[in-house]
Order: structure tokens, then C-alpha cells, then sequence
């Protein structure tokens, strides 16, 4: 309700909603980012495998679009063609059967992005071609 001066007949009007950024660390911002990162995927996994409530779904995506409305943002890495002159921290590197190039193959931490700006880089593991063992024993005739 609104409040009333003292000896005024006429209410106060509310005060206009906050709409200044606040400061938030960049770490904290990005641990935020990573966890919903996570989650989401714990629930699209869940959900594929066994079925997810809705409201789990609804509560979740909300989280995400208020993020993006905010102008954060994660990557992950996927099926991207490895090139080292992208801007990730390659964990490992793994010789997969069926890969035919270097293929990022698994993304362990999300990179984190505000409005643009890398707050965070990817963290992936990479998988490469297995080496083909030299029938010929390995000297050119």
C-alpha cells in the first residue's frame, strides 16, 4: 500500500523498479552459467531416457532465456572440427575409431560468453584419428 507524508491526503507513489546493472564477479557469473549448463544437460538426458515433468522443463528453460536476456551465453564444442587455433583448453587428446580429422568429441566445461566478450574458455577433450600401423615396416623401397 502505499504510504502517505504526514499531513498530505495524497499517496506516495512506489518507487520505479530497479533497472541499474549490478555487479556481479565474472567467476561467479561463470560458475552460474556452467551449472545451468550442466544441468540442462542432465535434463535433456533425463528426458530422452526416462521422461521429465514439464514444470521441470518450464522452470529450466526460464533459468537459460533469463541468462540470454542478460547476454550470457555458453558454447559447447561438439562435432567441431578441432583447429588449435580456436579458442578452447584442450584436456586430452583421445584416438577414436571412425574419426577421420581431429574432432572435438566431448565438451567438459561450457565456454562462457557476456554480450560477446569470452569470460571463460571451453574445456574439451579432443578426439583424433586412430594411427594406421605401417604394413610395409615402415621404410619406403
Amino acid at each position: 500500500m502505499p504510504s502517505t507524508p504526514s499531513g498530505a491526503g495524497t499517496p506516495t507513489p512506489a518507487p520505479p523498479a530497479l533497472t541499474a546493472p549490478v555487479p556481479l564477479e565474472a567467476d561467479a557469473l561463470v560458475e552460474l552459467a556452467t551449472a545451468v549448463w550442466r544441468l540442462r544437460n542432465k535434463v535433456d538426458a533425463i528426458e530422452a531416457a526416462d521422461g521429465i515433468s514439464a514444470g521441470v522443463r518450464r522452470h529450466l528453460d526460464a533459468v537459460v532465456d533469463a541468462l540470454v536476456e542478460s547476454g550470457v551465453q555458453t558454447r559447447s564444442y561438439e562435432g567441431t572440427a578441432f583447429d588449435p587455433g580456436l579458442r578452447m583448453r584442450v584436456l586430452a587428446y583421445q584416438p577414436m575409431a571412425g574419426l577421420e580429422r581431429d574432432e572435438v568429441v566431448e565438451t567438459v566445461r561450457p565456454a562462457v560468453y557476456l554480450r560477446g566478450t569470452p569470460l571463460a574458455l571451453g574445456e574439451v577433450i579432443v578426439g583424433t584419428p586412430p594411427e594406421e600401423s605401417d604394413e610395409t615396416g615402415g621404410a619406403d623401397q
